[in-house]
């Protein structure tokens, strides 16, 4: 079960992102795994975590519904409100503002300062810098209709069955059936290129008591498209760290002078480029020649970038 600071947060990235009332029932749905089973702890977790967020400022507002949901309480955050929007201040009073938080270089208060408007300008429209996903409802839709979707993704049609979404780190990822790799794939929301388009007369039935979070990578090198492996090569002073850090099974060759080669995931590059050159001089890729070759180029960037530096 994710820590309570997780889950408040997560629970913050979902009342955002809906478009309509969500009742506790249907929270604790969205949030697989994150509240507990027992009505009566639910209830009391959510209650917590609500106040918490109220507590700093956070318009949870909550509404009776009617229909067949009648008399349950659901929940919502007015964006608008959240937002800041219409709140008004001259060039004077913003100027006072961020000279204010220049003066305590706080990351903190300058994101205060873009919602209220940024830089000096004209005009004090209000901006929150929140991600929009518009197809997160399609996804959503579609996953609780048990509907097939289509999308383009890193410049790729997919056809997915997806069986469900989990929220990490404040990112949505969907996780199902990738048609096209034949096994259970994770997608970035936020990568998706263009529209979520529903598969017309499609159906599917997700594996039974399948659990999002049992098939989340916890590694995010392998946080990617497909099961890309790289071969690591590490000299010996750093061999010993590696073999705790990846396991015996990850353990490709040793060699003479001490050295070991390991299999590193790989499918996440800008993760694995992060983990690789944390190692510095003490690690190669030696195949495949695809991922060696864009770790040359990023090499070759590097050092083109520090030759112009000043």
């Amino acid at each position: 079960m994710p820590d309570p600071l997780e889950r408040v947060t997560n629970l913050l990235a979902l009342l955002l992102e809906t478009n309509v009332a969500l009742t506790l029932q249907q929270i604790a749905g969205e949030l697989a795994g994150a509240y507990p089973e027992s009505s009566s702890a639910l209830r009391g977790a959510f209650e917590r975590d609500k106040s918490i967020l109220r507590d700093i400022g956070v318009p949870i507002e909550t509404e009776v519904l009617g229909g067949d949901q009648a008399g349950q309480t659901a929940y919502r955050i007015d964006r608008a409100r959240y937002e800041l929007r219409g709140l008004h201040l001259d060039d004077d009073e913003r100027h006072a503002l961020q000279m204010a938080v220049a003066a305590v270089r706080s990351d903190v208060g300058q994101h205060g300062v873009w919602k209220l408007g940024g830089a000096l300008a004209g005009s004090s429209v209000v901006v929150a810098e929140l991600p929009s996903l518009a197809w997160l409802p399609a996804l959503r839709i579609a996953s609780s209709q048990h509907l097939s979707v289509r999308f383009e993704y890193h410049g790729t049609v997919r056809t997915l069955d997806p069986y469900g979404l989990l929220l990490r780190n404040g990112l949505w990822y969907v996780i199902g059936l990738d048609h096209s790799r034949g096994a259970v794939r994770t997608f970035r929301v936020d990568r998706i290129e263009g529209a979520v388009q529903t598969v017309e007369e499609s159906s599917f039935e997700a594996p039974h008591g399948f659990d999002p979070r049992t098939v989340f990578p916890d590694d995010p090198k392998a946080l990617g498209d497909g099961d890309t492996v790289a071969v690591v090569r590490v000299d010996v002073q750093i061999a010993d760290a590696l073999r705790r850090e990846l396991g015996d099974g990850s353990v490709v060759a040793e060699h003479a002078d001490g050295s070991v080669e390991f299999d590193v995931a790989c499918a996440n590059l800008d993760a694995f480029r992060s983990w690789l050159f944390g190692l510095g001089f003490h690690a190669q890729v030696t195949r495949p020649p695809e991922v060696r070759a864009a770790v040359i180029a990023w090499l070759r960037q590097l050092a083109d970038g520090a030759a112009v530096s000043p």
